[in-house]
């Protein structure tokens, strides 16, 4: 049972991989490179390579533990065939991370991520309701079920940045708002049905600059706290902060511009490539946004 229910999650991310037009085999690459870069940016910034790393993982082990999915999972096995799944899950998800940490002889940190891998392969949790207040309005609705999806890894950030702050360490500070703001990023990855946008009763330009102003004001309802005290705290720093905020500026809206080239599909190879293109070298953005930007009008007119 639990080598078939593998083998049928297998099937379906190669269909996955499929429907974004790349073949299986440049996939495999792709990811292979990914790693590659990984563990080469650990040469570079070994201290936050490394909660970078951990932290990515945290995220997506998180997301295995929705509940809805796990009562399934449950419901369909006995419970020993549950937890069998949920550690293979959990293994195949960190194993990358793993190896790369080992390489570079990080030893403490490949266990904590076999540590994390195994607790969160007995650990369920459930989405914040609709009578749980979030920090956000209705509009844009990406950033409700984001937040609902990634409170966990946003508590954690705080938790750093306030370790950071006891610490004196004002790079670890940037460094958690980075990560809140690439956070938000991966709010706008899914797109929404099709009948929100035929309701919409603006033109495509008005309907992403009020996407732009909604998305920028709730991602710095997440950071400016931070930015604030970073302010106060790290005066003679101030310009490494303005940095940050004027590159979460730009990033939001590159992402949302993204998302409506690619609608009505999720975000692909294609946008991916581009946004991985700013992380490599990020004054790039300043050609790719205006480029984008008027293809996604150029496609929002088909379905406003």
């Amino acid at each position: 049972m639990v080598s078939n229910y593998l083998k049928l999650q297998y099937r379906l991310l190669v269909r996955h991989i499929k429907a974004t037009g790349l073949p299986v085999p440049i996939a495999s690459l792709l990811l292979f490179g990914l790693c590659y870069l990984i563990y080469y940016a650990l040469f570079q910034y070994p201290i936050f390579g490394c909660y970078a790393v951990i932290l990515v993982n945290f995220q997506l082990l998180f997301l295995l533990t929705e509940k809805n999915r796990n009562d399934f999972l449950k419901n369909t096995f006995s419970r020993k065939d549950f937890h069998k799944i949920r550690l293979w899950e959990n293994g195949l998800v960190v194993s990358p991370s793993f190896v790369i940490l080992l390489l570079h002889s990080h030893w403490l940190y490949a266990m904590f991520l076999i540590v994390l891998a195994v607790v969160f392969a007995f650990l369920t949790f459930k989405a914040f309701g609709k009578s749980i207040p979030t920090p956000f309005a209705k509009k844009p609705f990406e950033f409700i079920i984001g937040f609902r999806r990634s409170y966990l890894l946003l508590l954690v950030l705080y938790v750093l940045a306030g370790i950071g702050f006891y610490a004196a360490n004002s790079n670890l500070v940037l460094f958690c708002v980075v990560c809140m703001a690439l956070t938000c990023v991966f709010y706008y990855q899914l797109p929404e049905p099709i009948f929100y946008l035929w309701n919409n009763h603006h033109t495509p330009t008005a309907f992403l600059m009020r996407k732009f102003k909604r998305g920028i004001l709730q991602c710095l309802l997440l950071v400016l706290p931070l930015l604030f005290l970073y302010a106060v705290i790290f005066p003679s720093d101030l310009f490494n902060a303005c940095i940050v905020l004027g590159g979460i500026l730009l990033l939001l809206p590159f992402a949302i511009t993204l998302k409506y080239v690619a609608y009505p599909r999720e975000i692909n190879f294609p946008e991916g490539f581009a946004l991985a293109l700013c992380f490599s070298f990020y004054p790039l953005i300043l050609a790719l946004l205006p480029f984008y930007y008027f293809k996604a009008i150029n496609n929002l007119k088909n379905h406003l």
